[in-house]
């Protein structure tokens, strides 16, 4: 299935604060390292936890509401039958965040930061186009999804992930209006 979203990101505010309070709390050890770089390309202390904060945000967003988007609509195709409302839990999803500091061609540091996301999804007055058992448009549907979002460190098979987001709802989308196939 190819689908394209169009400006379906995860509510930003969410995923911005539980960064921000990731970055600043408990694991702020983690990240001295990379906001020790990000210091020395001029951007200053606050500017650097602004910038890593930003881009922790604006990735792991995407990440989650593509993910979540497509797993969810491939669950359904094959069903003869798509229900005006159903209500899934996809498998988890494991974002990660590459950084890497180089010097012309060579990578001087990398470090990988791994997320974990557990959802669920709820898709009311969903009418889909099929053909041949596979979906090739949306005529209506809003989809809600509801996450935990966990910071699992350098380990993305962290036993213990600290919990950012408990149940919250992050994506209240029209999906005709968002996402093309």
């Amino acid at each position: 299935m190819k689908l394209d979203m169009e400006h379906a990101n995860v509510n930003p505010e969410e995923i911005d604060k539980a960064v921000n309070d990731l970055v600043t709390g408990t694991h702020q050890d983690d990240f001295r390292e990379i906001g020790a770089w990000f210091v020395k390309t001029g951007l200053g202390e606050t500017g650097a936890r602004e910038k890593l904060v930003n881009e922790l945000s604006t990735r792991i967003s995407k990440e989650i509401s593509g993910g979540i988007v497509q797993v969810t609509l491939q669950e359904l195709e094959g069903e003869r039958e798509i229900k005006a409302k159903c209500e899934q839990q996809p498998p988890d999803l494991y974002p990660h965040i590459d950084f890497i500091v180089k010097s012309g061609a060579l990578d001087v540091w990398t470090t990988t930061y791994w997320f974990k996301v557990t959802s669920k999804v709820v898709l009311d007055n969903v009418e889909i186009t099929m053909k041949k058992n596979q979906i090739t448009g949306i005529k209506s549907g809003i989809m809600q999804v509801f996450i935990t979002l966990a910071y699992c460190g350098h380990d993305r098979g962290n036993p213990k992930p600290f919990s950012l987001l408990k149940n919250k709802k992050v994506i209240d989308m029209d999906l005709a209006k968002v996402v093309r196939f």
